[in-house]
This record gives structure tokens, C-alpha cells and sequence, in this order.
């Protein structure tokens, strides 16, 4: 007789294994003071390659450890932003979390859809998401929201809205950039590029 898992349990485990694979990525992004990533990427071509790490290596991968994990409701694809200590990620259930990096407790999260006043466009996921490494600059966050194009600034202490952008009402435009130049700009399968 085959195991079937129900859909609430499906979403459960992976949200689970995306909050430990995270926690142990933060491990090392708290603990490294040595290697220096200019970006979520490293680089400007994103290859997340630590060439001057000295910390993690293969001989001292296999002693890495769980230190806590945190259950987002569903999978975190964005790469999180880690600064004084907190941890900023979107997740696929609609909210942006702040959680402390050295013990996983949340501090605040908070619904994109109404910071952003969208609804769900259904396209991807019934909820509004992003899907991007959130930005940090001084005191605020700086979130770009998938379809339609919104970019939101959240005061980073609290996660309230500081101010709100829509860059293209159509549901299918996501705000990306272009080659190395870094132009921030939207797309939509009907039109070429066009920057900001």
C-alpha cells in the first residue's frame, strides 16, 4: 500500500527543511567575520562562492550543527538578508520575517498583501509574495514584490511601511535587472525591457 502524505503535510515538512537548510546557511554567515560578500551573491555575478572562507571547509563541514530552526509556513526560496544580528526573508505563505539569527526567536513578520495593498493574482500562489533578497539601507528594508511590480520600504525595527511603490499595475511584471549593469527595471512578456 503506497504512503500518501496530505497537503498540509507536505507543506509543513518543506517548509520545515527550507527553515533548517537556512539556519544552517545563517551558521555560517553569523559565525564568518573573515570572508567579506559585497551582496546576497558575493559578486555581481551571483557565483556565492567564499573563496576566503576559513571557517567552513570540507574538513570542518561534517562538525556543523543544527543551532535552532524556524517554521516560515512555507518555502523560502530568496536568499535572507543577515545584519546586527536579525535575519530578514520573505516565504511563499505571503509574510516578510524578521527572526534573530542567534537563536531563531521571531522579532516580527509581517502580510506583504497588506503592506502592499494587492491581493493575490493567483499566477504563481493565491497570496502576494516577493521573491527577492530584501535590501537593507540604514533603518529601512527595501522589498521588491512579485507581480505586479511594487517595491515597498519597511522600518527594520518594527516591519512597519514606511513608504509604497507600484511600478506597473499588470499582474504578470516583475521588477528584475539587466546583465551586469544593475538597470532596475520591469518586464512583461508584451514589451521589451524598459528601465526605471
Amino acid at each position: 500500500m503506497p504512503c500518501t502524505a496530505s497537503k498540509k503535510q507536505t507543506q509543513k515538512y518543506h517548509g520545515t527543511v527550507n527553515s533548517i537548510v537556512l539556519a544552517l546557511c545563517l551558521f555560517a554567515v553569523v559565525d564568518n567575520t573573515v570572508a567579506i560578500w559585497l551582496n546576497h551573491g558575493k559578486d555581481i555575478t551571483n557565483r556565492r562562492y567564499a573563496n576566503d572562507e576559513v571557517l567552513i571547509n570540507p574538513l570542518t563541514v561534517s562538525r556543523l550543527r543544527l543551532k535552532w530552526k524556524f517554521f516560515a509556513g512555507k518555502d523560502i526560496s530568496a536568499t535572507p538578508a543577515v545584519d546586527s544580528g536579525v535575519v530578514y526573508f520573505p516565504s511563499w505563505n505571503g509574510y516578510l520575517y524578521a527572526v534573530n539569527a542567534f537563536t531563531g526567536a521571531s522579532i516580527w513578520k509581517r502580510n506583504l498583501s497588506e503592506l502592499a495593498g494587492l491581493n493575490g493574482t493567483g499566477i504563481v500562489v493565491n497570496v502576494t509574495v516577493s521573491r527577492s533578497t530584501t535590501t537593507i539601507v540604514n533603518e529601512l528594508l527595501i522589498v521588491g514584490i512579485y507581480g505586479p511590480a511594487v517595491v515597498i520600504a519597511l522600518n527594520r525595527s518594527n516591519g512597519k511601511l514606511v513608504w509604497s511603490t507600484q511600478l506597473d499595475p499588470r499582474p504578470r511584471v516583475l521588477i528584475t535587472v539587466s546583465g551586469s549593469n544593475s538597470l532596475p527595471g520591469v518586464s512583461h512578456p508584451s514589451y521589451t525591457l524598459q528601465y526605471c
